[in-house]
């Protein structure tokens, strides 16, 4: 027991490092302040608390943790409570059971950890806090070995258990969703939310994080086709547009075509809802399609899995639904201009596509800006922009166009979504960022159904052909953008940062997203199938066989390992005598040792000096007293490295035909 409380907070303390971002600041603290406490107790002689104090700081940890996480029962609640319970633990710590309880709580601090992140870089960490954690354990348990010696039998168990680990990864029948019906409270960051006014969508550009990333079936889309749908805006009041009607189940379209199939990866801590090629024709199981064409959010919330999909990038949506009406309403009064424009547009046009291309070409054609910083806008809003500011980002434009479009009788409304993004050409797949937030417009025509009309692209053509970036004046673009002019090094670790985008990419699909779907499309390439006890008994072989296979080539390699293994003595020794070789000196295979010294002080004694130092040394170390000695195996290199027959020769007096005359 003497000595295990620091291993112990080490081994508690490997379990709690992953969950910090997730804990109150003051439960780590808490942890480390009785850690700190119990760690030092023991050479210092402190007291540990007794029962009814622990009993007191029990009850004031979890009324702390319920207060914190605001009663609200969740993975973050579950955290907090256990990382209490391993802060107070080491405070009783008096019998070996207590001990092992507390190791137990570690492993369970370690693997509770993935209900947060199953990333590539936690998964790594977690291995190797189980790695440090054993370790501690096997010190524990023989505290006569030495730590890095526990650490290398930690290692070498782990090592063996991976191929058990790979065979109940890919045949373990896969349970879908939570495990335990506990759901996370990740708070969504995604910026769309049920209001647009302006600077909605310019503040969440600013922003690098990714929000899902798209793999698509065969080629990727042309930018000008990748508008991905997410909130349809039906209201405004002058100032704000919002979300307020909720539209029907069931979308209507009479034709599609150019069909593009895809998996969508939410990024769920930067989103709260899917966001689907326009315009989805082929949606998720557990989604629902509404008739605005945008996807209510599945039950349970958004996963990290792949959703699949297929869109139409051309299509016709047919007539118009009576509840469709609320995208023909305007506020009772004004903006009189640009009432009074629209209205002289409709008057002059025989068809509502007039209307459309006449809004079109005003804003392309009246010095209009694109920027992140327009002017603020008061009063007549929309007048203000058309005809005094025009200066704007997507949300003006799409707002002052629908506006107009609605004021001439032709209803409109906005979409909200993300436009573009990065193709990652190490993974073939796109990355969408809140720097592609976007929002355009839709109007709906006779004969065509809604169509997709986007007002900036007139303004600025370059943010829907190149991206975000490119659209905007040098000066309003954000710092992590990358254009034409990056520096060799910008470019240099832009790449280095979609590598490791595509390794985690690659990590979340294949390993993470590792469904039941698709354990059944790997088990039917095996001949084998989850759907009768036939088809997993054909698994079960292979998992076995697989096992088998692993552990055979193991102990092959070990077996070769230990018949060519050379100890460091016996290397100086094949060196010797390869020195000796080269000199026509040759032991024969049943000569010992020190009969092969008696031989060269007989035949070569020049040779003999240094010789038996070197065999003598030898001996010692392979068959007498001094195995081990590393000091000694140290002066046998150093002699063996010294020694050169070529440059010992015999001393003058000597006679005969061995004598080497210079």
């Amino acid at each position: 027991m003497k000595g295990t409380l620091p291993l112990l907070v080490a081994a508690l303390a490997a379990g709690l490092i992953p969950h910090m971002p997730h804990l109150s600041p003051w439960i780590p603290a808490w942890c480390f302040v009785f850690w700190g406490y119990a760690a030092l107790s023991e050479p210092r002689g402190w007291p540990l608390p007794r029962p009814l104090s622990r009993m007191c700081l029990t009850f004031l940890g979890f009324a702390c943790v319920f207060v914190s996480s605001n009663g609200v029962i969740d993975n973050s609640f579950g955290a907090g409570l256990l990382c209490v319970m391993a802060g107070l633990k080491t405070l009783e710590v008096r019998r070996e059971r207590d001990l092992f309880i507390a190791i137990f709580i570690a492993y369970f601090m370690v693997v509770s950890s993935l209900f947060f992140s199953a990333s590539l870089v936690m998964t790594v960490y977690m291995v190797a806090a189980m790695i440090h954690i054993t370790a501690i354990l096997l010190r524990i348990n023989c505290p006569g070995v030495p730590l890095k010696e526990a650490f290398k039998v930690s290692g070498a168990i782990t090592g063996k258990a991976i191929p058990l680990t790979l065979v109940l990864f890919f045949f373990f029948p896969r349970i879908d969703g939570s495990l335990f019906g506990i759901s996370s409270n990740r708070s969504a960051t995604s910026g769309f939310s049920n209001t647009l006014s302006p600077g909605s969508v310019s503040r969440m550009v600013k922003s690098e994080a990714p929000v899902f990333r798209v793999t698509f079936g065969d080629a990727i889309p042309s930018p000008d086709q990748r508008y991905f749908r997410g909130i349809v805006f039906q209201t405004f009041d002058g100032i704000t547009w919002r979300s307020t009607t909720r539209p029907p189940s069931g979308a209507l379209v009479t034709s599609a075509a150019s069909h593009v199939s895809y998996d969508i990866m939410v990024e769920t801590k930067n989103s709260d809802r899917l966001f689907p090629l326009d315009l989805p024709t082929r949606i998720p199981k557990g989604t629902r399609l509404r008739a605005d064409y945008t996807l209510e959010k599945p039950k349970g919330g958004l996963k990290e899995a792949p959703y699949r999909f297929q869109s139409a990038t051309a299509y016709a949506t047919g007539h118009f639904n009576p509840w469709e009406a609320v995208f023909t309403r305007l506020p009772a009064g004004g903006n009189p201009q640009s009432r009074r424009l629209a209205r002289r547009w409709r008057a002059q046009a025989t068809e509502a596509r007039q209307v459309v291309d006449n809004a079109l070409a005003y804003l392309g054609s009246n010095g209009f800006v694109y920027t992140l910083n327009p002017p603020p806008l008061s009063g007549e809003r929309v007048d203000r922009f058309l005809f005094e500011s025009r200066k704007g980002f997507c949300e003006h434009y799409a707002s002052a166009f629908v506006y107009l479009m609605r004021a001439a009788g032709i209803p409109a409304r906005i979409v909200g979504g993300y436009l573009g993004g990065t193709v990652n050409p190490m993974g073939h797949y796109l990355i969408v960022r809140q720097a592609d937030a976007h929002a355009w417009t839709e109007v709906w025509l006779k004969g065509e159904g809604w169509v997709r009309v986007d007002p900036t692209s007139v303004v600025a053509p370059d943010r829907v052909e190149r991206g975000a970036g490119f659209g905007l004046p040098e000066a309003d673009r954000p710092s992590f953008f990358i254009g034409d002019g990056a520096s060799f090094l910008a470019r240099g670790l832009k790449r280095i940062q979609l590598g490791w985008d595509a390794v985690n990419y690659h990590w979340d699909t294949r390993v993470i997203g590792y469904s039941g779907t698709l354990q059944d499309a790997f088990l039917k390439k095996l001949g084998a199938s989850s759907g009768n006890w036939k088809g997993w008994l054909t698994a079960a072989a292979w998992g076995i066989s697989f096992c088998g296979a692993i552990f055979a080539l193991a102990w092959l390699i070990l077996e070769l390992r230990s018949r060519n293994r050379t100890s460091p003595a016996r290397a100086s020794w094949e060196l010797f005598q390869k020195k000796l070789r080269k000199e026509n000196i040759t032991r024969h295979g049943a000569t010992g040792p020190l009969d092969f010294l008696d031989y060269i002080k007989r035949e070569h004694p020049h040779l003999y000096p240094e010789a038996r130092s070197i065999i003598r040394l030898y001996v010692a170390l392979t068959y007498g007293r001094d195995a081990g000695n590393n000091t000694k195996l140290g002066d046998l290199k150093r002699a063996v490295t010294r020694f050169n027959p070529r440059k010992i020769h015999p001393r003058a007096q000597e006679t005969g035909p061995r004598v080497r005359r210079i």
